[in-house]
């Protein structure tokens, strides 16, 4: 009598999700990771949680308005939101060679409506542009004197009473800035005479 062959179950593969990130790892298990997966490389549009949820095996037997609030709250998980922004990001740069090969497409074909802006932006990130800018920064050395009498003059102009201004700068202060006024002017006199007069020669007959 011939024996039945037995037939052997053997387990799933346990699927390879090559080297995790940080929040990948940190998802409770391979079921949320699947949804992740699914939710990033998936069909987008609407429906797009329920369809990943019923991918990484959620709610197989309940209805679809389950299956919806089930994959909804798991998409809004922290946990969530923190791992599809990891895997979009490693998503995106996987499809570095895609970009490239647009953009090379694009500068081949000179005809192309978008044929400059592609070889400027090759350009600019291959061999950017360094801009200097150079900044001059004016000291200015004031002198308080010369700051003070501005100020007194300043307070003529606008016809403030001499009260006032000894409120303003005390009463030896305005004498102070009063003598400074007279010696400036009489300074700027003595450089005017100066500057007008005439040399006159003296010639000496003997």
């Amino acid at each position: 009598m011939v024996k039945a062959k037995q037939k052997t179950t053997l387990p799933a593969a346990k699927p390879d999700w090559g080297q995790l990130g940080p929040a990948m790892r940190a998802l409770p298990n391979d079921q949320w990771r699947a949804f992740c997966h699914e939710l990033v490389t998936g069909k987008p549009g609407h429906g797009r949680y329920a369809r990943a949820a019923r991918a990484a095996g959620f709610g197989k037997a309940s209805p679809p308005v389950n299956v919806a609030k089930i994959a909804w709250k798991i998409a809004h998980d922290d946990r969530m939101i923190a791992a599809i922004t990891e895997e979009s990001r490693k998503y995106l740069r996987g499809g570095h060679p895609e970009a490239v090969a647009a953009l090379l497409a694009m500068i081949r074909t000179p005809a192309h409506r978008d044929h400059g802006r592609a070889v400027l932006s090759l350009l600019d990130r291959v061999d950017p542009v360094v801009s200097k800018q150079v900044v001059d920064v004016t000291h200015r050395i004031v002198d308080p004197d010369q700051e003070a009498l501005e100020e007194l003059r300043a307070l003529r102009q606008l016809g403030v009473s001499r009260e006032k201004m000894v409120e303003t700068f005390g009463g030896n202060g305005l004498a102070r800035l009063e003598r400074l006024e007279a010696a400036e002017i009489a300074r700027r006199a003595t450089e005017a005479k100066i500057i007008d007069g005439h040399v006159i020669e003296v010639q000496n007959n003997g």
